[in-house]
């Protein structure tokens, strides 16, 4: 007589909804959602990059009306620091807190979209 098999442990990352969900399917239909998970994860990495693209206000070594050609590029060179990224990578975006505007740098890890302060648009916010 031989055991039956363990089913495969889930990952730790998927909430236990999803997981219950899933081990409650047959063959058939976990093909069905393995391929529409797939063309879904596909579908929202290409949003977030388009969203990314359309936020990019500046290229980084555009330097802002308001800004002092030096200031801005200390100001940009920290940010860059601080991310650990190169000077070649990312885009300058604004985003809007509390109806304050701000510049920050964004660029792309796998499928994550990561930000960094810069400094405020008007550097006498700042």
């Amino acid at each position: 007589m031989s055991e039956m098999e363990s089913p495969p442990a889930p990952p730790e990352e998927l909430p236990a909804y999803l997981v219950d969900a899933l081990e409650n399917q047959n063959p058939e239909r976990l093909r069905l959602a393995s391929n529409y998970a797939l063309t879904l994860a596909g579908w929202k990495e290409r949003q977030a990059e388009e969203e990314l693209t359309a936020q990019a206000d500046h290229d980084p070594k555009d330097i802002p009306d308001e800004w002092d050609e030096e200031e801005w590029e200390n100001a940009l060179k920290e940010a860059q620091d601080k991310a650990g990224t190169s000077s070649k990578k990312g885009t300058v975006t604004i985003k809007t807190i509390n109806d304050n505007d701000y510049y920050y740098l964004q660029w792309r890890e796998g499928d994550k979209i990561k930000s960094q302060y810069i400094a405020p648009v008007h550097p006498s916010d700042g």
